[in-house]
């Protein structure tokens, strides 16, 4: 690296002379240069110019050049990015005409450029307020404030290290910014069909849980199928709708909503708010119901589907036919980046009914997830198996010669079953005690005898309690 001077001519005709960093690589073989930032004035800078070159190849500064040092350095690339980004797809407009508010639409600028680069909680965005430039549009910059240790620790929240100024300014963004919700999304997706031309014919829709530690928002929050392995925590369903790849909307569920219930709003808010009367729609096998398809048969709209092999027995014809050739499908992106890439192969089979066309799908992913879960299931429940005959083992060692029922030494060797008899006459119940020989069990009616060599007399009971038993 080195450092460029570059002239520049005002309109009075006088030049001012800037410092650039310059970075020489190589280009297919030819030398190229790229101006790695622009270091202001050289008037200014000229007095600390050549301490500012020692430091910038890590030598030491010379005693006797004037004082300069670093006093830091903040990774600014993903906001300028960021920022960059949201002005071109107009996202920065939408959000001042919505919220009114430029220091809202820059906290929510900064919030999305965080989960970008390093998603976390607004908690944790203390954490990276402190290596990353984050700054408003006019360049002041967002530190982070933390509290002090005392005062933390003397607190009701002393987990919590930061001020709960901060923390509202963070939390009241998403607030405000859920409000504008539908109209944010519209605005944003028009954009995006005539910016990219998108294809809105092919819809895909899925689902995903996410859990709390605490209760959770009342109302949204609750138990249901965790996909986190989280049965006990409170959760709620998010479910994200995308067009030619570009996710338009989303949708927040109750925590017990199963997904397939899900479908018939999503499609309705598709057709109403974007305008979408014809597409496609892309769904796992969590959403296929019954009634879910024929909704979209009655408003004729395609669906691409998975079908779950339990409780269909056409499946099983239609694996059967899959006798002709394989087509290779392209990896995704996340099977494409692993070190032996999974394949994928599909073939078309003849269909049960003429509007309707299967295919069969062959995934070595999905095979290899599937063998894993049921080895998973077969060794714990070997493991419970195993368990189980040792706890006998060991029961029926120290209950050997003692009654089990009562840990009393019982009256003699011999096993005996308990008979309940139910009575026409009087509606009265006699409980009959016999060994293995039933005929030597004696019971008057309504007397119980006991290991003791007692009685004990059973009540009479009433026609409801006999109903019920019926």
């Amino acid at each position: 690296m080195y450092i460029r001077v570059t002239k520049v001519k005002r309109g009075d005709g006088k030049i001012d002379e800037y410092l650039r960093l310059v970075e020489s690589y190589w280009n297919q073989g030819s030398p190229r240069h790229r101006v790695i930032c622009n270091l202001g004035r050289k008037e200014l800078l000229a007095p600390h110019v050549d301490t500012l070159v020692r430091i910038l190849k890590g030598e030491e500064p010379s005693p006797k050049a004037s004082s300069a040092s670093a006093v830091g350095a903040w990774d600014w690339g993903v906001m300028l990015v960021a920022r960059h980004l949201s002005q071109e797809l107009g996202l920065t407009r939408i959000l001042d005409d919505r919220l009114k508010d430029h220091e809202v639409t820059d906290r929510a600028l900064a919030l999305v450029a965080n989960r970008l680069c390093e998603p976390t909680s607004e908690h944790g965005m203390a954490r990276w307020l402190e290596t990353d430039f984050v700054c408003d549009r006019f360049g002041e910059r967002w530190l982070p404030e933390w509290r002090d240790d005392a005062e933390r620790l003397r607190s009701r929240r002393p987990r919590v290290r930061v001020k709960d100024r901060q923390l509202r300014q963070w939390y009241g963004t998403l607030d405000k910014l859920v409000v504008h919700k539908r109209d944010v999304e519209k605005e944003l997706f028009l954009r995006l069909r005539n910016l990219f031309a998108l294809k809105v014919d092919l819809v895909f829709y899925d689902l995903t849980s996410t859990y709390f530690e605490g209760s959770g928002p009342a109302g949204l929050a609750k138990h249901g199928h965790s996909r986190d392995g989280k049965p006990r925590n409170r959760q709620i369903l998010v479910g994200v709708v995308m067009i030619d790849g570009w996710p338009i909307a989303h949708h927040v569920f109750e925590g017990n909503k199963r997904d397939s219930t899900t479908v018939e709003s999503v499609l309705k808010d598709i057709q109403e708010r974007f305008g979408l009367q014809r597409v496609v729609f892309v769904g796992d096998r969590g959403m296929v119901t019954l009634d879910n398809v024929e909704l979209l048969r009655s408003q004729e709209q395609g669906y691409l589907v998975g079908l779950n092999r339990r409780r269909r027995p056409e499946i099983l014809r239609y694996l059967q036919r899959a006798t002709g050739p394989w087509l290779q499908c392209p990896a995704g992106v996340t099977a494409s980046e692993k070190a032996e890439v999974p394949k994928t192969r599909v073939q078309e089979v003849a269909s049960d009914k003429s509007d309707v066309r299967v295919f069969v799908v062959h995934s070595d992913e999905r095979l290899a997830y599937e063998q894993g879960e049921r080895e998973k299931a077969m060794g714990a429940g070997a493991r419970r198996t195993g368990s189980a005959r040792t706890a006998r083992g060991q029961r029926e060692a120290e209950g050997a010669g003692k009654d089990r029922r009562c840990g009393q030494p019982a009256v003699n060797s011999q096993s005996w079953i308990a008979l309940l008899q139910l009575g026409t006459e009087g509606r009265q119940v006699s409980l009959l005690r016999a060994s293995n020989q039933l005929g030597t069990g004696k019971s008057s009616r309504g007397q119980v005898p006991n290991s003791n060599g007692g009685e004990r007399h059973l009540p009479d009971t009433s026609s409801r309690g006999l109903q019920g038993t019926q």
